[in-house]
């Protein structure tokens, strides 16, 4: 029926659930929707700027588009009419940096209580799992990332500060600790911050407080995590034969070792927490014994046995936790600090330089640090230590893109991928360099709130007064953060304590 022959509040109606039923195929969104549905255009033009589109590919003078959350054109291109445009002045833009390993987000480990005598005692207990589980709480293969994350928004402020603007967030509980997620650092509904779910699959090589009684050694740790591992196989077999068979006896159903079939199979990469060099070593021993897709979390003391790491071949999740330097004020202090120790301060911050001269692929982690806000500070350490700018940018965007399988989505500033950027005032491995802006998805973050304009030169003042014919001049100068200058009129006198508002 032609809708001419329609009524009016008939058509209408068809109308109306048209443009529902259309919205409903557009939007990505799943939330129940409440009153009218905002469909605001989101166009941002970023012109005059020094874009960062990838490492070693640099563009001075462009314009980065973005629509509605992605980047929509970059370089010396046209700008759409309906774009809000920032005049960037020659601030720069890069990637949004991508942290390869933390726990933001994330419910923490558990910590040992000290007792009424000043001695350890262990975790309280938790409540018993219930369903198909595995016998020992160090397998806990089964527990997703995405299913756990709870934005925290002064961590994500603190991450931002960093130039993060999205991170791998890992369980922190057991030796076998379960999947990874990719996640933005924003703020809002966790939905909409979960970049990719079921990344990684991880293990910790290493004893942990939340184990009860067994494995409570490194040795038994390795035995616990190869003994699993032959019991991921047989359970991935008995299963199988079963399902082509169902006369035979009907396997156990156990939630852990089902869990581990895509990392067993090698659809899945599994991250392995490594200690130290050794660990390392060991760690990619059992990833052959089992022909995992191995990628090892390290420890910064790679250098120490280079040529063994090199060999493996495997990508490594750096840590940039350079140590403190040592107190040897007096001879005392002096006696217990180790040549080991300073040997370990003194050449730590080269670690990446050298692993990057060895050609072993790395990205950067805020993992191992005291404070995730110093984690730019040590990277820059480790460029002043040898490490080119270009493979510093590299292990935070596009290495951890890569090994994460959103190459696609994030790493660069290209036409297609998600609006992940950050704006800075200069060289983003220079000492003073700030971050200005971080952008996520298109939304703006503020992170350092700079004066709209620059009110830096000479400036000829009219002043209301009597003596006309007077030449008064402001001059400012120096830079936006700490302003200085002198003001003349008669006689010149120095200014101190300038502040721009507005």
């Amino acid at each position: 029926m032609s809708s001419q022959f329609l009524p009016s509040p008939v058509r209408l109606v068809l109308t109306l659930m048209l443009l529902l039923t259309i919205g409903g195929i557009t939007s990505a969104q799943t939330n129940e929707v409440e009153g009218l549905r905002k469909n605001t255009p989101r166009v941002h033009a970023f012109t005059n700027a020094r874009v960062v589109q990838s490492p070693g590919k640099i563009i001075d003078g462009a314009t980065l588009v973005i629509r509605d959350g992605v980047i929509e054109a970059v370089g010396h291109v046209s700008i759409s009419p309906d774009a809000r445009v920032w005049d960037m002045n020659g601030r720069t833009i890069y990637p949004g940096l991508i942290d390869a390993y933390s726990d933001y987000g994330m419910p923490k480990a558990p910590e040992r209580r000290s007792g009424s005598g000043g001695g350890d005692n262990p975790p309280a207990k938790e409540p018993e799992r219930r369903g198909a589980n595995h016998w020992n709480t160090g397998m806990q293969a089964d527990e997703d990332a995405a299913e756990l994350f709870v934005p925290d928004r002064k961590a994500a402020e603190k991450l931002r500060s960093q130039g993060v603007t999205a991170a791998l967030v890992v369980p922190t509980k057991g030796i076998f600790r379960g999947m990874s997620a990719l996640v933005n650092v924003g703020d809002g509904d966790p939905k909409a911050q979960v970049v990719r779910a079921q990344v990684a699959q991880h293990i910790f090589l290493g004893t942990s407080p939340d184990v009860e009684d067994y494995p409570s050694s490194l040795m038994g740790v390795i035995a616990f995590i190869r003994q699993t591992m032959y019991d991921a196989e047989w359970y991935k077999k008995a299963h199988d034969a079963y399902a082509k068979k169902p006369s035979l006896t009907r396997p156990e159903t156990n939630n852990q070792l089902a869990a581990m079939e895509a990392a067993m199979s090698g659809r899945m990469p599994v991250i392995v927490d490594a200690s130290d060099e050794k660990n390392h070593l060991r760690a990619d021993k059992i990833a052959k014994e089992f022909s995992l897709k191995a990628i090892i979390r390290g420890s910064g003391s790679e250098y120490k046995r280079l040529d063994a790491i090199k060999a493996t071949g495997r990508s490594i999740l750096l840590p940039v936790n350079f140590p403190e330097t040592p107190s040897v004020q007096t001879p005392e202090d002096a006696l217990e600090v180790s040549l080991e120790q300073l040997r370990h301060w003194d050449e730590a911050p080269e670690n990446p330089a050298r692993l990057q001269s060895a050609g072993v692929k790395f990205a950067f982690t805020s993992a191992t640090l005291k404070d995730d806000g110093t984690f730019l500070k040590q990277v820059r350490t480790a460029v002043q230590r040898g490490l080119s700018k270009d493979a510093a940018l590299a292990a935070m965007t596009m290495t951890p893109a890569s090994l994460f399988g959103v190459d696609k989505m994030l790493g660069s500033l290209d036409a297609g991928k998600a609006a992940n950027f950050i704006i800075t005032d200069g060289d983003l491995f220079e000492e003073k360099t700030e971050i200005i802006d971080a952008w996520i998805d298109g939304n703006r973050y503020i992170v350092k709130n700079m004066p709209e304009v620059d009110p830096r030169g000479t400036w000829d003042l009219a002043i209301d007064t009597k003596a006309a014919g007077d030449t008064v001049t402001l001059k400012i100068m120096g830079e936006l953060k700490s302003l200085g200058g002198t003001f003349t009129w008669k006689k010149s006198t120095k200014l101190s304590n300038l502040s721009l508002a507005g």
